[in-house]
């Protein structure tokens, strides 16, 4: 079959690589002037216009790395080549390594060196056209093919939509969706390793992370002993978006554990200022566009919270999932059919997994009291920063945390397992009980004179 892909974002290119090495052909369709290169390095002076999220942490998820290693071992070997970096997790376990401990393992990379590695296999496959450049103008009928700015017409029996979340030509089918807000804003910042510093390792189960009870942060390691703070704001509270000031910023990351030796000159120096990602919705599109032949991947197919990080291995499992469904089924509306049974469950249900955080987030960081010791009390936080602490201390925990977070298992695994929760349970119970930061206005003074006084 001729496919044509409207995107050539991650599950754009990740599409064409997957229906290609399915017996296929492919024409990736991009807005972006982008070519293959050779040069790792200048995949960080593209720019893409039509991706307001480019610049910010990504990372594959234990089962993301798993489909590319699947997919496109050529893709892996390329990127660890050029500096990517995978943690293994399974090295926190006290006890022996079992079956599947394998998979427990993050690939760290930032967003412009993996579209670079798929840009470079993508190229160099056969079966695949990269077109760059062009806008969508619409789509054919029927769903065959694409209508490029140009005048151009892609003839295709299949057409994907990789546009992303926020790009939708005019006319455009998409399924019916109610957005919910996110409740949060994120102001990231990239940093880059001392000579002879080293990222640091803790008590923590990957790399640091930590809640202040009105705001909270994370980090994501990168490629090339690179890494990023990120600060997890509630849309709601207008006085700490203060923190899009880089100085404001910084005294922010002084004020808090680790941050404050993360972010110190001996260890790091900022690579980028402060990068705000506000505007952010939780969107379930699963039910299709209801035009045969015309199938959604990546966050046009299911768009979550960035905090959760799905979206990068989201794109592949839908990569993956199309290239298995065009080995057996012929006709575009049997395709369609079967790929949306395929991913629509797990996405669906990750979107409801997503809700119900964010709700939970949100109503912590109002004020309002939650309990996130007890099986029984906010739920949603339980089994995610409760599970989280725990997780160090137990080898089931660990493994069935990084199952949930990382995608290797459905959401139902880690919720109807009562000897997880007993477990999350009493190691919760003798945690100590810290805040890595101050209080809420004692934060704010800190950022403001040192905004004040730059």
């Amino acid at each position: 079959m001729r496919f044509a892909i409207a995107g050539g974002g991650v599950a754009g290119l990740a599409a064409g690589l997957a229906v290609a090495r399915a017996g296929h052909s492919a024409v990736v369709v991009e807005r972006d002037h982008v070519t293959a290169q050779d040069d790792p390095e200048g995949a960080f002076d593209v720019v893409r216009k039509g991706i307001p999220h480019f610049q910010q942490p990504h990372t594959f998820l234990p089962r993301g790395r798993r489909v590319l290693r699947d997919l496109a071992p050529d893709v892996i070997a390329t990127l660890l080549d050029a500096g990517a970096e995978e943690q293994d997790v399974a090295a926190k376990l006290s006890g022996p390594r079992q079956p599947g401990d394998e998979d427990l393992v993050y690939l760290w990379v930032r967003r412009p060196m993996i579209e670079w590695a798929l840009r470079r296999a993508a190229a160099a496959e056969p079966a695949v056209r990269l077109v760059a450049g062009r806008q969508i103008a619409g789509l054919m009928p029927g769903a065959s093919g694409l209508h490029l700015d140009d005048g151009q017409e892609i003839r295709a029996d299949v057409v994907v939509d990789a546009l992303g979340r926020y790009r939708c030509p005019p006319g455009w089918p998409r399924a019916s969706a109610q957005p919910s807000e996110c409740g949060a804003i994120y102001y990231c910042r990239y940093f880059e390793l001392a000579p002879g510093a080293e990222h640091l390792d803790g008590p923590w189960l990957l790399n640091p992370r930590g809640d202040l009870g009105y705001m909270g942060f994370n980090t994501f390691r990168g490629d090339n002993d690179t890494f990023a703070v990120i600060f997890l704001v509630p849309s709601a509270d207008h006085d700490l978006r203060v923190l899009r000031d880089d100085h404001a910023w910084m005294a922010a990351a002084r004020a808090i554990t680790p941050l404050d030796v993360m972010t110190s000159s001996d260890h790091a120096r900022p690579i980028t200022g402060v990068m705000p990602m506000g505007g952010l919705a939780n969107i379930d599109r699963t039910a299709g566009p209801g035009v045969p032949g015309l199938i959604p991947v990546g966050d046009a197919l299911c768009h979550t919270d960035p905090a959760f990080a799905y979206g990068l291995s989201f794109a592949l499992v839908h990569a993956q999932a199309l290239g298995r469904a065009s080995t057996t089924h012929t006709t575009p509306a049997d395709l369609t059919e079967a790929y949306l049974a395929d991913v629509g469950p797990e996405a669906r249900e990750r979107h409801t997994f997503a809700l119900e955080t964010d709700a939970a987030r949100t109503l912590a960081w109002s004020g309002t009291s939650v309990d996130i010791s007890r099986r029984d009390g906010c739920y949603p936080l339980f089994a995610f920063g409760a599970a989280l602490a725990a997780a160090p201390h137990d080898d089931h925990v660990l493994r069935r945390i990084i199952g949930r977070i990382g995608l290797l298992d459905r959401v139902s695994v880690f919720d109807t397992d009562s000897d997880l929760h007993d477990r999350i349970e009493r190691i919760w119970a003798g945690l100590p009980r810290t805040r890595p930061g101050p209080p809420r206005e004692e934060l704010l003074r800190a950022v403001t004179a040192e905004r004040v006084s730059s």
